[in-house]
């Protein structure tokens, strides 16, 4: 879910939520939660050659994001799809590396190949981790969404 704190400034600034994400659902994990999970993998142990695969729990779309953000400051916040050439060209105009956005590509063609996301919330139940809703996330950094 802190990938959406990339987002921060233009949000506050504008309250757009800008990304060539339109029509893709994805079911974000917040990073606290991944913490808590890998602090009782290196406390108890076990689960050596596992595969622990961990979601949010819930898939969004971006719009559905927005809305939240939304109710978390009390500012309206609005989705705005944008062309990948778009996000690129903000990316690189803001500092980020090349090498850096490549990576976002490769990563947006794997999302566009499977657009809608999975909630699956195993590894949560098996940790005993309350899965942190996106409402959570947004509430949490509300500050930050707001400027």
């Amino acid at each position: 879910m802190q990938v959406y704190l990339r987002e921060a400034s233009t949000i506050s600034r504008d309250g757009e939520l800008r990304l060539p994400l339109a029509g893709i659902e994805l079911a974000p994990v917040a990073i606290e939660d991944i913490a808590k999970v890998a602090c009782r993998l290196l406390r108890d142990g076990g689960h050596h050659g596992e595969s622990l695969d961990m979601t949010g729990p819930e898939a969004l779309t971006m719009h559905e994001v927005a809305d939240r953000i939304s109710a978390a400051t009390g500012r309206p916040v609005r989705y705005i799809p944008i062309s990948w050439d778009e996000r690129r060209s903000v990316l690189l105009g803001s500092g980020a590396s090349a090498d850096f956005v490549d990576a976002l590509e490769e990563q947006l063609q794997e999302r566009l190949r499977r657009p809608k996301s999975r909630v699956h919330l195993a590894t949560h139940d098996a940790f005993d981790v309350r899965p942190t809703s996106f409402a959570e996330f947004a509430r949490t950094y509300a500050r930050a969404f707001s400027g």
